[in-house]
């Protein structure tokens, strides 16, 4: 099977330079305008995705209407964003002067644990492993399947599908495009750490191509 796992197009809270988590943004019209690039590159490279599945977050929702306009798009709860708790809706500006020292564990740790309200990376990860399973294990070999979804939880997501309890710090630009090619059939359930070298291949990573010349 073809998994596409995307990024969400630049909602308004990007703009402004907020932590989002649960709280529910409107795309930008560059972000608008990111998708509708997105949705050209698909079609004019026959990129036919047979089943789309987003986070039921409207800059999530909103990104896959305008990238899939003719699908049905099935929103799973467990690709929603992870809740960053007190931190949501303010800027790092604004998270220094109301809880500086949150703020300055956060700084060092990038571990949203130390965060009041925040959802755990233990939590995250859970929710990652339920969601791969099921887009996975759900599928068999000749789906080609789409997934919109946010920063935080994709790096939990990757994290899954290459194996590893490591959570990388990436940059995600917004529509970002990740693709694997994944063998269903040897897909290993569960939060496993077994090598799973022969499951996958990593087609695209991090691309947004699409943003620029096409």
């Amino acid at each position: 099977m073809k998994l596409i796992i995307i990024r969400h197009a630049q909602s308004i809270a990007n703009e402004e330079k907020r932590w989002q988590g649960h709280m529910d943004y409107e795309l930008t019209e560059k972000g608008k305008i990111q998708s509708y690039c997105l949705k050209e590159h698909f079609e004019k490279h026959n990129i036919n995705s047979n089943m789309i599945y987003s986070s039921p977050l409207k800059r999530a929702l909103d990104t896959a209407l305008l990238v899939f306009p003719e699908r049905k798009i099935i929103k799973i709860p467990d690709l929603i964003e992870g809740n960053s708790g007190v931190f949501s809706g303010k800027t790092n500006s604004e998270i220094q002067d109301k809880y500086p020292e949150f703020a300055l564990q956060f700084k060092h740790t990038q571990n949203f644990d130390i965060v009041p309200e925040a959802e755990s990376r233990y939590e995250l990860r859970k929710r990652a492993v339920n969601a791969m399973n099921f887009l996975i294990q759900g599928h068999n070999d000749d789906n080609v399947v789409s997934v919109v979804s946010h920063g935080g939880i994709m790096a939990f997501l990757l994290a899954v599908i290459l194996g590893t309890n490591r959570v990388w710090k990436l940059k995600i630009p917004n529509t970002a495009v990740f693709e694997f090619n994944i063998n269903p059939d040897r897909w290993v359930s569960g939060d496993s750490l077994l090598n799973k070298i022969d499951s996958f291949e990593i087609i695209k990573f991090l691309d947004v191509s699409h943003l620029f010349t096409d």
